[in-house]
């Protein structure tokens, strides 16, 4: 929730999300922090958080892939492979958030919105519609 302030400098919650704001960028991607008490080398790092997000990018394609077969999956065995679909997805979800915060132990920056993802994954995108 958001804090406002009243004219008399009181602070009051707001359930509002404040719209149309940007934080200044403190760390870009493809770096890593110098303020972490790591042992590991600067560039051992940076190869890790490069391996490591190119993983996550893969990871959450495969993800929003099963998503997508979950809620398109039709036929005589629907109901079986809709459970199994959701299974997989609930667990690529678990490794997603695993990998992000590995990533982020490292110094590093993790992927985190659809367009990066898109422009980093191997994975080819399917078609938009329903496959068979």
């Amino acid at each position: 929730m958001a804090k406002q302030y009243s004219s008399d400098n009181q602070a009051k919650i707001s359930a509002q999300p404040r719209l149309h704001q940007s934080a200044p960028e403190i760390q870009p991607y493809g770096t890593v922090s110098h303020l972490l008490p790591l042992e590991l080398e600067e560039p051992v790092r940076l190869e890790m958080t490069e391996r490591l997000n190119q993983l996550l990018a893969d990871t959450i394609t495969l993800r929003d892939l099963y998503k997508k077969s979950h809620w398109q999956v039709a036929g005589p065995t629907f109901y079986q492979l809709h459970l199994l679909f959701d299974k997989h997805f609930s667990e690529q979800t678990e490794l997603v958030d695993a990998i992000a915060e590995r990533i982020q132990l490292l110094g590093g920056v993790s992927l985190a919105m659809a367009p990066d993802v898109s422009e980093t994954t191997r994975i080819p995108r399917p078609p938009r519609g329903r496959e068979e």
